[in-house]
C-alpha cells in the first residue's frame, strides 16, 4: 500500500460512505486457509483482499515468520517489533523478516528473543504485543500515532501479506499488498470503541494481515502515521476492518521500548 498523498481524499470519502450503507458482520481475525466462519479470539491473522501489491519499498513493515507466514508486524525501535497479541503467546520466539516486500526473501533478518503481550489482552480489548529482537535492527522506523493526529474520515492505508481470495482461502502471497480507505471513528465495534475502523477504498483485510499498521495521514505533523495495529477482520462478504488504536498504549509501549 505505497503511502500517497492526500488529494484523493474526496473521492474516497464517497467510497466510504458507501461502503458505510452496507451491514458488515466483524468477526476476529482468522487464521489463514479458514472457511471465514466465526472463529474463536486468537486464531492467526486478516488478510488483503483485492488491493494492489506494494512497489515502494517499506523498511518499516515486516512479516513474522516469514515462510510460513503468520502475521504483519512493523519495527518500531533498533530491537522492538509491534504486532497483535492475538499473533503470539508465551515462549513463542518467532523469525522476523524486516523491509523486504517479499516475504520469503531479502530484507533483514532477525530472531525474537521475547513477547510481551498487553497484560490486560482479552481479544479483541488490548491486542497489541512486542516482540524484542536478538540484535538492533538499523532502518527506518514506523512512527507511532498520538492522539492529535486521528480524525475522522482521515485518508489512510493498511498493508499485509494475508490471503487474497474472498473466500479466505488460497494461498499467501510473497508480495505486501495495500489497501486504500478512510479511517471511520470506532462504529465497527460498539463493544470496543478503542478500536479504530478501517473501511471502503480498493481492499479489505482478511488470514496473514493481522498485526499489521493501519497508517494515517496527520494533518498535525504533514506525514504518515501508524494509528493501529490489525486486530479484527471482517467476513469474507465484506465490512469493516478493526485496529487497536495505538494512542492508547503509548504510554506502555514507552516504557518497554523507549519510544
Amino acid at each position: 500500500m505505497g503511502i500517497r498523498s492526500v488529494i484523493r481524499r474526496r473521492s474516497l470519502l464517497s467510497a466510504a460512505l458507501t461502503a458505510l450503507a452496507t451491514s458488515a458482520l466483524v468477526v476476529p481475525a482468522t487464521a489463514h486457509g479458514s472457511t471465514g466462519q466465526d472463529t474463536a479470539p486468537g486464531s492467526v491473522g486478516t488478510r488483503i483482499v483485492d488491493g494492489r501489491f506494494v512497489t515502494e519499498q517499506k523498511p518499516s513493515i515486516a512479516s513474522l515468520g516469514g515462510d510460513p507466514h503468520r502475521c504483519t508486524s512493523t519495527i518500531i525501535a533498533p530491537r522492538w517489533v509491534l504486532t497483535a497479541a492475538h499473533c503470539v503467546g508465551p515462549g513463542d520466539r518467532p523469525f522476523v523478516r524486516i523491509g523486504s516486500l517479499d516475504r520469503t526473501q531479502g530484507g533483514i533478518t532477525a530472531q525474537a528473543v521475547n513477547v510481551i503481550r498487553h497484560p490486560y489482552y482479552n481479544w479483541p480489548s488490548n491486542d497489541i504485543a512486542l516482540v524484542q529482537l536478538d540484535r538492533d535492527v538499523r532502518t527506518t522506523y514506523s512512527p507511532l500515532a498520538s492522539a492529535g493526529d486521528i480524525a475522522q474520515y482521515q485518508a489512510a492505508e493498511v498493508y499485509g501479506w494475508g490471503a487474497e481470495r474472498a473466500d479466505w482461502g488460497g494461498p499467501l502471497p510473497t508480495q505486501l499488498k495495500y489497501a486504500r480507505g478512510y479511517m471511520i471513528g470506532t462504529r465497527c465495534t460498539p463493544a470496543n470503541p478503542a478500536v479504530l475502523c478501517f473501511g471502503a477504498g480498493n481492499g479489505t483485510t482478511a488470514g496473514g494481515d493481522s498485526g499489521g499498521p493501519l497508517m494515517v495521514w496527520s494533518p498535525q505533523t504533514g506525514r504518515w502515521v501508524q494509528a493501529g495495529v490489525s486486530a479484527v477482520g471482517p467476513k469474507p462478504s465484506g465490512g469493516w476492518s478493526g485496529y487497536t488504536n495505538i494512542a492508547n498504549y503509548r504510554t506502555w509501549i514507552r516504557q518497554i521500548t523507549g519510544v
